[in-house]
């Protein structure tokens, strides 16, 4: 039995809703320059910036997202929605013919990505989009450690959820015959602290900054969430 089988754990994700649009507010570049967010989902954060003045290049491999951050778009004035352009793409393989002056993932976007592998791409792609000394920065909801064993505190796979882990701006509309029923609940994969690390550096990438949540504070273990900025490593 390979580690970590037999002992899954159900796993949950509560975060403040727009706690973290000032942490990502810090780091838009001056104008005129540009930021690319990969996994827009809804537009929750992309509108908050734009209205800051952000010029954003939003991007998101859901049909259903892209529609609804449309319409948060839509609901913009007409200069704050010429300041956002929104795209469909796969994030794994996206590339974009030039860079920004910072890359965001908000919204634990990272989490979509199904294994390591598509999280070096994830990375791989911002890493690629990234200009001179321009940072990325993404949270993401991390496994507690009251939920991996003694020997999985390092290098292992990533626990897998028992069931799906639901956060609210991942939902899409169910369809076909049960599409009165209501929501289908996307499945987002928890990724521990090392795995992040290890994906950065396959990436070209650093952290320099971890903080816990969207407070301000460094990152500890067993903090839920964090907040990391990257660069391109010199």
């Amino acid at each position: 039995m390979k580690r970590g089988e037999g002992r899954r754990r159900v796993l949950s994700l509560v975060s403040d809703v727009d706690a973290d649009v000032g942490r990502y507010a810090e780091h838009l570049p001056p104008a005129p320059g540009e930021v690319l967010v990969l996994g827009s989902a809804d537009g929750r954060v992309v509108r908050a910036l734009v209205k800051r003045g952000a010029q954003v290049t939003a991007v998101d491999p859901s049909l259903r997202m892209v529609a609804r951050a449309e319409e948060a778009r839509g609901e913009l004035a007409p200069d704050a929605q010429g300041r956002w352009q929104l795209m469909r793409a796969d994030l794994r393989s996206l590339r974009l013919p030039r860079r920004f002056g910072a890359v965001f993932a908000p919204q634990n976007a990272v989490a979509l990505m199904g294994s390591r592998a598509d999280l070096e791409a994830l990375f791989a792609t911002a890493a690629a989009h990234l200009g001179p000394e321009a940072p990325f920065v993404f949270d993401l909801a991390l496994p507690p450690p009251r939920y991996l064993a003694l020997e999985e505190e390092g290098p292992h796979d990533a626990v897998a959820s028992e069931r799906t882990v639901f956060t609210p701006h991942l939902r899409e509309t169910r369809r076909g015959a049960n599409a009165d029923t209501g929501i289908r609940r996307l499945l987002l994969r928890p990724f521990t602290a090392w795995e992040v690390d290890a994906a950065l550096a396959a990436a070209g990438l650093q952290a320099h900054t971890r903080d816990g949540a969207f407070e301000g504070r460094a990152w500890k273990p067993g903090d839920a969430v964090m907040l990391v900025v990257a660069h391109l490593r010199q």
